[in-house]
């Protein structure tokens, strides 16, 4: 009976993640400048946040022009005109968050790099 009363009550503390920021549909900027988006989610035990792309692939940092942080947002740092790349600045990103007890994908995040004028 404790067993079972134990087991209920650890059940009754966990919880699927839900977005407390879910990303924008669009992110526009210059290389001069940028980009952050943010995304972050809470549940029980803590969520575990991630980026795909839209076919579902892994999101992998790309050196100097985009990378994960461990809050979950996704930065695109400010990058030379020659080092744009079609696949990195003008793409469609998701979010996603999970834990033990479930998981949820953000809305498509388009992505769009300019070259600073």
């Amino acid at each position: 009976m404790w067993i079972r009363e134990c087991a209920s009550l650890f059940q009754q503390d966990r919880r699927g993640p839900t977005f407390l920021y879910e990303p924008p549909r669009r992110v526009s900027f210059s290389n001069a400048t940028g980009a952050t988006i943010p995304c972050s989610a809470v549940g029980t035990p803590d969520p575990r946040v991630t980026w795909t792309s839209a076919d579902g692939a892994p999101v992998d940092d790309v050196r100097g022009l985009r990378y994960a942080r461990p809050n979950g947002s996704l930065v695109f740092p400010p990058f030379r005109a020659e080092d744009y790349r079609q696949d990195v600045h003008a793409t469609v990103y998701r979010c996603a968050a999970a834990n033990a007890v479930g998981s949820i994908v953000s809305r498509d995040v388009a992505v769009r790099a300019g070259e600073s004028s």
